[in-house]
């Protein structure tokens, strides 16, 4: 069987639409190269803070938030920068002599020496006022350069400046003129974007060399001072603990004086309520026995004064019973008894027929008198 030959019409069909197809193809084609190379796809973590430069109308906006940015890499730009806390040091990386390479600062004391130090910058991003830190320090990490490194350098020498060479040899000094220049950068980089959190010098500074050895002379003479005043403190440390243990050992006497006067002071009271109540005893008993004989005497006196007046009654009444001419025969009476028992004697004396003399003898006497 013989084949039938196509229409024209349709061959002229399909050859219109082969061509479209292939141009359709091409344009997709150079559609897809054209979304590759412009469209970018990049990442802001979350230590970083994200801006998205318009190359057309220079707005920027402010990425805080972490996470995949697409954008249009043909009119748009995608900068992050670190809002962590930062740190940059300006050193001396070589040796001394030739200062080539070398980042560490010079300082021109107020007395004319040259101090070189090492200066440490802490610092970190304004979350508040981020997009300014592009717009006014530039693209990538002009911030640094510009305001981190320069300005603070400036500040530094400036403050620094302000000490003589003795004193930048202290410390304490060297720190109060730092944390002046730290307070006058956050106060002037407020419309920059930035916070300076602190800047100090990490390690020894570096003097002239006829300085340095004055320097280490000076060391060594207050190192021998601070070693005699240790040395005076500990002896006069000695001195306060042994006048502290004497005057304790003093204080334990006096209170042990003290307790026994106490109890001297206790025992003599009690010595003298036990007397005094002993007295007070004596005194009750004493005037107990004293109120007994007092009745006693009474009684007596009373028994004799009724004896005696018993007797003197009767004397009264022997007294009128006597009075009158029976008293005069009783007295008679006893006189004859006295004169009965009485033996007279004597030696009669004549010297004529009378007697002129009678001497009576002693023994007749004495019994006349008894």
């Amino acid at each position: 069987m013989a084949t039938q030959p196509q229409s024209p019409d349709l061959k002229a069909i399909q050859d219109v639409l082969g061509g479209t197809l292939i141009w359709i193809a091409a344009a997709l084609f150079a559609f897809m190269v054209f979304i590759i190379s412009t469209v970018r796809i990049q990442e802001v973590t979350g230590e970083e803070v994200g801006f998205l430069l318009y190359k057309i109308t220079g707005r920027i906006d402010v990425i805080q938030q972490p996470g995949k940015q697409i954008y249009n890499g043909l009119t748009k730009k995608l900068y992050t920068i670190d809002k962590t806390l930062q740190a940059v040091e300006m050193t001396e990386i070589s040796g001394r002599g030739d200062r080539s390479g070398k980042d560490d600062l010079k300082v021109k004391t107020i007395d004319g020496s040259d101090v070189y130090v090492d200066l440490k910058v802490q610092y970190k991003i304004d979350i508040n006022r981020a997009d300014e830190v592009l717009s006014i320090s530039g693209l990538d990490d002009n911030y640094k350069q510009k305001w981190i490194r320069d300005y603070i350098r400036s500040l530094c020498r400036n403050h620094l400046g302000q000490l003589t060479t003795e004193e930048f040899y202290d410390a304490s000094k060297r720190n109060t003129q730092l944390l002046a220049a730290c307070n006058e950068a956050n106060e002037r980089m407020q419309i920059s974007g930035l916070l300076i959190d602190d800047i100090s010098i990490p390690r020894r500074p570096h003097f002239y060399e006829e300085y340095e050895d004055m320097i280490k002379r000076k060391k060594e003479a207050d190192q021998a001072v601070q070693a005699e005043q240790s040395k005076a403190q500990a002896a006069k440390q000695k001195q306060h603990t042994m006048t502290v243990q004497e005057t304790n050992i003093k204080n334990v006497a006096v209170e042990e004086f003290k307790g026994q006067m106490r109890q001297k002071v206790i025992a003599a009271e009690a010595e003298a309520g036990r007397v005094k109540f002993g007295a007070a005893a004596y005194f009750e008993q004493e005037t107990v026995k004293a109120g007994a004989r007092l009745y006693e005497m009474e009684k007596l006196a009373e028994a004799n004064l009724a004896r005696k007046k018993a007797e003197a009654d009767g004397i009264m009444a022997m007294k009128k019973a006597l009075e009158g001419e029976g008293g005069r025969n009783m007295v008679r009476l006893e006189y004859a008894k006295k004169l009965r028992d009485i033996e007279i004697t004597g030696k009669p004396y004549m010297v004529q027929s009378n007697i002129e003399r009678l001497e009576l003898s002693k023994g007749a006497a004495a019994s006349v008198t008894q």
